[in-house]
């Protein structure tokens, strides 16, 4: 069972999709599936975490993620993909892996995956704003169906 759509209740068995965007100058956009860590899970793994030293936390993390990533499309710089495993999440660079940790546990959520293309982003900046909240027109200039009867 897989959904794109993220879903309150966990039932076994249950994964998600998720998006982390490319952060310029740190990482690449990475496209990955999981399965959240259950809440009372996510309490154990938590407890005193940050009285814990740098490695014990790394190594939370680390097991968490081994354990809860199905599949990702993370690729070495020669293009071949990278096994989910100790050795790879421990090259990392921690921006990403702390994201990854965050949405696996549920502290946060994946990016959308919405392509906003500057041809979209310039269409919107040329609304105009006053017909569209007076209800004059769709703020394109297109008459709403109430002023085109009129």
């Amino acid at each position: 069972m897989s959904t794109s759509q993220a879903r309150a209740y966990i039932p076994d068995g249950y994964t998600e999709n998720g998006l982390i965007k490319e952060i310029k100058n740190v990482h690449e956009t990475v496209r990955f599936q999981y399965r959240p860590v259950l809440p009372e899970s996510v309490r154990a793994l938590m407890h005193n975490y940050f009285e814990k030293s740098a490695k014990a936390q790394g190594e939370i993390v680390d097991q968490t993620l081994m354990r809860q990533l199905i599949e990702w499309d993370l690729q070495d710089h020669q293009g071949s993909p990278l096994p989910i495993n100790a050795q790879n999440l421990k090259r990392i660079k921690k921006p990403l892996k702390d994201r990854l940790f965050n949405i696996v546990t549920c502290f946060d959520g994946s990016d959308d995956d919405v392509d906003g293309s500057q041809e979209e982003l310039n269409d919107e900046s040329d609304l105009n704003f006053d017909e569209l909240l007076s209800g004059e027109s769709d703020g394109s200039g297109n008459k709403t169906a109430k002023q085109a009867k009129n």
